[in-house]
């Protein structure tokens, strides 16, 4: 894969870490209207970053980054929520660890995985808002990681797309920027899905 610093471990993250889930990042103004929350996985981690500093320097958009370090142990997560709940419907029902982590914050949720959308997919039920993934769906392919980010729509401009989209979709910025990001970006609107290429 991609050699690059790793960062100090987070104050407080221990927990989040080993759970599946935790805020890397925690972007300007808590009130801001226009904000998104970031997901990122794996190689993709510094993607996410860098799509967070464009969503603020370009567009004014407040992105705070959460590192996924298992998609895998969430869903667990959120089956054995989901059970406990069926198993004692007059208990006060407990929230599964992306609940916890994510129903206090505003904004649309993106998720980005260098493997499929269906990874990021698997925590789906638990979201609780707008959720908008993005994986890198279609054919094995050999060339530098930024051509192949980019072709498989998973690059900071992509995410940055995804979250704009997003907040589009709310009503909170206008769809006009949407394409001026497009265009700013150099992205055709109109290219075939990576999976039919």
């Amino acid at each position: 894969n991609e050699n690059y610093v790793h960062s100090a471990l987070p104050e407080g993250a221990r927990d989040g870490i080993l759970r599946g889930l935790y805020r890397l990042h925690a972007a300007g103004d808590p009130e801001q209207a226009a904000r998104v929350q970031l997901l990122g996985a794996g190689a993709l981690l510094r993607e996410t970053l860098a799509a967070s500093a464009l969503l603020d320097q370009d567009w004014g958009v407040a992105a705070d980054v959460w590192s996924v370090t298992s998609f895998t142990e969430l869903r667990r997560d959120g089956l054995n929520a989901e059970r406990h709940n069926r198993s004692h419907p007059d208990a006060q029902p407990t929230l599964s660890w992306v609940e916890q982590c994510l129903t206090p914050t505003t904004g649309p949720i993106v998720a980005v995985s260098d493997y499929l959308r269906a990874v990021p997919d698997l925590i789906r039920t638990w979201v609780p808002r707008g959720y908008v993934t993005l994986g890198t769906d279609g054919f094995g392919r050999s060339d530098t990681r930024a051509a192949l980010r980019r072709f498989f729509e998973v690059d900071r401009h992509y995410i940055a797309i995804a979250a704009l989209k997003a907040l589009a979709d709310e009503g909170v910025i206008d769809r006009a920027q949407v394409q001026q990001a497009m265009v700013r970006y150099g992205i055709d609107p109109d290219q075939p899905n990576p999976w039919e290429r």
